[in-house]
């Protein structure tokens, strides 16, 4: 069986040899010993049909058909390290990977770390909608998606976090925001920007309405740290359990509904998609803060 021709590796031995007109010498420029350089360039002129060189005399001449292909030679060596070189800039551009505004910097960077060498991640806070929209545009190649719960890969429970240390971490009932007679202020319920989102918001207004609370009662803040802040008052914010914690707040389960923040890795390039997350899979449960693992397809 004739073995086939590495045409790149025959080009490179033809070309070294020809510019330093010395099959010693070029092949120790291209970093062979000379009897591979000399079995390359015969295997590159059987290929072609014609010799290169011509072997008469001591000094190494390219014939007159060796000198017509040198230049495209040139090009092919040329061409394939160029082709090398872009490669690997385009394994080490940053990928772009929209995250929540909310996630941990320590664990964001145990992530990034985790990707390498394999893939260099730029982690970029954004809302849901903007993480939605940027990855449509094409302007991130990942998002971690605020999803449905039967679409979530990662879950974590939502309830609500008070400054307010109660016994036990028994359930809240929207009805206990009602104000009483003569009440100065009507305590809210605030949500961050993350749980701005048709699944968490629509739900929690329905039971809003439901306790026969009035619509001012629900608010979203403009960030987390204000959404936190609100709840180290006389209000409360909308919370998993882990986030809660790391703002110094007491949490309590929701007593009318379950309630999570299920996300899922969008991606444009599934294979790109798969590659990251074989890498950092098992960290962005960290990142995200969550207490749960749930796979595609189940119920949250």
């Amino acid at each position: 069986m004739t073995r086939q021709l590495d045409l790149r590796a025959a080009c490179e031995a033809f070309v070294a040899v020809a510019r330093r007109e010395s099959f010693t010498a070029g092949a120790t420029a291209a970093g062979l010993t000379q009897s591979v350089a000399s079995r390359r360039v015969a295997a590159l002129e059987a290929h072609l049909g014609a010799p290169l060189f011509e072997r008469s005399s001591r000094r190494v001449e390219l014939t007159a058909f060796g000198r017509g292909v040198l230049a495209s030679a040139i090009k092919l060596v040329d061409a394939a390290a160029e082709l090398e070189d872009d490669a690997e800039r385009a394994r080490r551009r940053p990928i772009a990977l929209a995250v929540p505004g909310f996630v941990d910097a320590a664990a964001a960077a145990r992530l990034c770390a985790d990707a390498a060498p394999d893939a260099v991640l730029e982690l970029v806070p954004a809302t849901p909608a903007e993480r939605a929209d940027g990855l449509r545009s094409g302007r991130f190649e990942l998002a971690l998606l605020h999803v449905e719960p039967d679409r979530a890969e990662w879950s974590s429970p939502l309830g609500v976090a008070s400054a307010t240390r109660g016994s036990a971490p028994r359930p809240f009932h929207f009805a206990e925001l009602r104000g009483g007679r003569g009440a100065a202020r009507l305590r809210r319920l605030h949500l961050s920007p993350e749980d701005d989102v048709p699944q968490v918001r629509d739900r929690v207004e329905r039971v809003r309405n439901g306790a026969g609370l009035v619509p001012a009662q629900l608010r979203v803040a403009a960030s987390t740290i204000s959404a936190m802040a609100a709840a180290h008052g006389d209000d409360l914010v909308l919370a998993t359990p882990v986030e809660a914690a790391a703002h110094g707040l007491h949490w309590h389960p929701l007593g009318e509904l379950h309630l999570g923040r299920g996300y899922a890795l969008g991606h444009r390039d599934a294979a790109l998609a798969g590659r990251v997350r074989e890498a950092i899979g098992e960290r962005i449960p960290a990142l995200l803060g969550a207490t749960a693992r749930v796979p595609a397809g189940a119920s949250a």
